[in-house]
């Protein structure tokens, strides 16, 4: 079909990443490894569980999709949208629908920034959603990346032996369609994020409808870019501070959400450190586990 959306900004997202680029202020920052290759002062991950990681989770125990629609539904259409008329007795999350203004920046006559900003608040607002998504990490997901730590020997099998840094509230990304817009490759250390995290990639849609997948490289600057399939039901982590990552546009009408977040852990990440020339907005949750 022909793209509606062509702005160049493929997704409406809960979160806006603030990057003070400085070449200054970078030159002068030890850390992390950036793509020049510099190295970082913290201990990487080991390559065990920096390799992707498919894994699944029980959906009608953490019904991510349910509790998305709900604040959708709740959001303004003018601002956020609204779903489509549907045959269908409950509405997808593939049938909703941004507004094209939303996808374009204020200095273009868009409402991008403030769109963002509203549901970076609706997000961060929403306690049954946050409630949901806290039980998901600390009963499901925290407890699968401690078995892994486990197994590769970074910490011992001891109840409280581990301490994780997980991202609250977790950024929620609505990829509208058609459009002809990317998300660029790029790897979050430019970004201000560390070697001693993993990011994780939680799809809410069906990749059937919407031809929308995560992309990535296996390893640091290597290039082998490839597609990592996950379901509603299934989540990825990967390392995505050092491999870069991107989606492909969204040519279909229906569209791409999906959550995601960092977990950093002791003794690899330092939650007190920010890279200079950077905001980050993202809050953290500290568990022992």
């Amino acid at each position: 079909e022909s793209a509606v959306y062509r702005s160049g900004i493929a997704t409406l997202r809960s979160s806006a990443h603030r990057v003070k680029y400085s070449i200054k202020n970078r030159k002068h920052d030890p850390q992390p490894r950036n793509r020049d290759g510099k190295l970082t002062k913290t201990l990487w991950l080991s390559p065990e569980i920096r390799k992707e990681d498919v894994f699944s989770y029980n959906v009608e125990q953490y019904d991510l999709v349910a509790a998305v629609r709900k604040m959708l539904l709740s959001c303004d259409p003018e601002i956020v949208g609204k779903f489509r008329e549907s045959d269908q007795l409950e509405q997808t999350l593939e049938d909703f629908v941004v507004p094209v203004p939303s996808t374009w920046r204020k200095c273009n006559g868009g409402q991008c920034e403030s769109a963002q900003k509203y549901l970076s608040d609706k997000v961060a607002e929403n306690k049954e959603f946050l409630d949901l998504f806290d039980r998901l990490v600390r009963e499901a997901i925290l407890p699968h990346l401690k078995k892994r730590l486990i197994a590769v020997g970074a910490v011992s099998d001891e109840e409280g032996s581990a301490t994780f840094y997980y991202q609250r509230p977790p950024t929620m990304r609505l990829q509208p369609g058609p459009g002809w817009a990317n998300v660029k490759a790029h790897n979050d250390a430019e970004y201000g994020h560390q070697n001693g995290e993993l990011n994780f990639w939680l799809p809410l849609t069906d990749f059937s409808r919407n031809q929308v997948h995560l992309w990535c490289e296996s390893d640091y600057n290597v290039g082998d870019y490839h597609t990592v399939p996950a379901r509603v039901g299934e989540g990825i982590s990967f390392h995505g501070s050092s491999c870069r990552h991107y989606v492909n546009a969204n040519t279909t009408p229906y569209t791409r959400v999906s959550l995601d977040f960092r977990v950093g852990v002791q003794g690899f990440f330092d939650p007190k450190w920010q890279m200079r020339g950077t905001t980050d907005d993202h809050g953290r949750q500290e568990v022992d586990l």
